[in-house]
């Protein structure tokens, strides 16, 4: 159900106050569990024209989650699937290295895949829209928050998408919780006051869409010119698109560098003119590395552009935008449902700003690298990444959750693995084969639920959590994947959050009760906490 008028109560589950796909996409995942959401977003309609070209294995995962299979299929194109590889090239165009783009994942899809965000937006309203349990108040921006220690009351006004309209009476939502969702110059984040860390970095740069008439067979697949010259980055973004990242010069004529016959210009020594290729679109853009000290304050909460940016360098924007989504949405449910304990949303920010914060210094890093100008600190920098590159496009280890909501084990905060399995009836990757959503208790062997005493086999119904395991009466490990896995974490049973993160594992069968034990005192109100 949508429409721009208050629903009758003004009453909600939780409102969220940004419908970019970071707001969307926390509005399905909760609305898949049952609870009620408003959205509230000024402009009218989706934004029209690309972003984001990069998503992740673990985000496509989140996607497919709500299920979008069929339609990602279509909409994305996966790095290096004919072997394509990312390259660096110096300032005279020798190149000083190349990477692969993986194929395989913890997820079983592709580590990187190219895409257009207008797609992924439409296809995001179009499921928001079709949900009963979200109401979208699109037209309508957030003037006000008022958290009262049991709810959040909203006030919105009537908005253009550029200004409040004149006279346009204010209403009032009431909410159990509030997630700002609303970009980088968040009114929520302004509303708590909560104060960022910027690191100073700083650049401005030009970016340009197009889609070539037919495959530029002549260009790089993916590519990084380095400095002293214009630095420029090159990547597929998604099916028949290229996106082009110029940075821009102090010698540029700052006027005219957001135009179309500039764009052009730049794109010629890359052969691209109007003759082989349409322009989609190009902007200014000055990258930033900052994020939010504090992501919750008493019942509101912060996630996506709202809580953090950073330079595209590595590609992890939107796709640390909808982790913050999924990381989010089983607090949000469980506490909404009474069950939650309060220091949920402490430990979301926990996790996700302690990630936040190395994703955003390691990708600062590189984009001072690849910002470098002066030809001697250029000559130094290109020595130093000689064959090395490589690194760059690695998932990092110390991109791992810690903290939190997870069992210091040397376990707790990596990726679930997903792989293929067979049951009874099908084959398929994990998810495709168990239900979606909730806990999940793994077992290498054995069944983890029968190992489980009463009180904590009650616990685990109040999390309500499923069970899986390989072996008689269970799943088939159809790769040995999974025999692979559990023997590297040296565990017999895992854990796995609705998230894909691990909580932890045990090593043997029957400590499966200590492990649910665990996760039910950490995030289970006292009330419903059994010991």
């Amino acid at each position: 159900m949508n429409h721009d008028v208050t629903r009758r109560g003004d009453d909600t589950d939780v409102l969220i106050a940004g419908a970019g796909p970071v707001g969307q996409v926390l509005a399905l995942l909760l609305a898949q569990q049952g609870l009620r959401v408003s959205v509230v977003e000024r402009w009218a309609q989706p934004y029209p024209l690309p972003r984001a070209v990069a998503m992740s294995h673990d985000v496509q995962r989140v996607l497919r989650q709500l299920g979008m299979g069929a339609e990602l299929d279509g909409m994305l194109e996966p790095w290096g699937v004919d072997g394509q590889r990312f390259s660096f090239a110096d300032g005279a165009g020798r190149t000083l290295g190349d990477s692969e783009y993986p194929l395989e994942s913890e997820s079983g899809l592709a580590q990187m895949s190219g895409f257009s965000q207008p797609d992924l937006e439409t296809l995001l309203e179009r499921r928001v829209r079709a949900e009963p349990r979200i109401d979208q108040y699109r037209g309508f921006s957030l003037d006000g928050l008022t958290d009262d220690g049991s709810g959040v009351s909203a006030t919105i006004r009537p908005h253009t998408g550029l200004a409040p309209v004149p006279d346009g009476a204010p209403r009032t939502l009431r909410a159990a919780y509030a997630v700002g969702c609303d970009g980088a110059n968040s009114t929520v984040r302004a509303l708590l006051g909560l104060e960022l860390t910027d690191l100073g970095f700083n650049r401005d740069w030009l970016v340009v869409d197009v889609i070539p008439h037919t495959p530029p067979d002549w260009l790089p697949y993916a590519c990084q010119v380095l400095g002293p010259g214009r630095p420029t980055t090159l990547v597929p973004a998604g099916p028949g698109r290229r996106r082009w990242e110029f940075m821009i010069m102090p010698t540029d004529d700052q006027e005219s560098v957001d135009t179309d016959e500039n764009s052009w210009e730049l794109l010629k020594s890359f052969e691209i003119h109007p003759g082989n290729a349409e322009l989609v679109r190009h902007a200014r853009y000055t990258f930033r590395g900052r994020w939010a000290d504090r992501w919750n304050k008493g019942r509101v909460v912060l996630a996506g552009d709202a809580a953090h940016q950073m330079p595209p360098f590595t590609g992890q924007g939107l796709n640390s935008g909808i982790r913050d989504a999924a990381n989010l949405a089983w607090r949000l449910v469980l506490l909404v449902r009474g069950e939650g304990d309060e220091r949920l949303l402490e430990d979301y920010t926990a996790e996700r700003s302690g990630q936040i914060a190395r994703v955003i210094q390691d990708t600062v890093g590189l984009g001072r690298l690849i910002c470098m100008t002066d030809p001697d600190e250029c000559a130094e920098r290109d020595a130093m990444l000689g064959g090395s590159v490589g690194m760059v496009h690695e998932v990092r280890e110390n991109w791992t959750l810690r903290g939190g909501t997870l069992q210091d084990d040397g376990i707790g905060g990596g990726l679930g693995l997903q792989a293929t399995v067979g049951s009874g009836t099908r084959t398929g990757l994990l998810d495709e084969v168990l239900p979606a959503g909730g806990f999940l208790l793994l077992g290498r062997d054995r069944d983890p639920l029968e190992l489980l005493s009463p009180v904590q086999r009650t616990a685990w119904q109040r999390l309500r959590g499923r069970s899986a395991h390989f072996g008689p009466g269970g799943l088939t490990d159809t790769e040995g994947r999974y025999a692979a896995w559990f023997e590297q974490l040296n565990a017999s049973v895992v854990l796995i959050r609705p998230d894909f993160h691990l909580f932890g594992g045990v090593r043997t069968p029957h400590a499966a009760d200590g492990l649910v034990h665990n996760l039910s005192e950490r995030v289970l109100a006292e009330r419903a906490s059994l010991s």
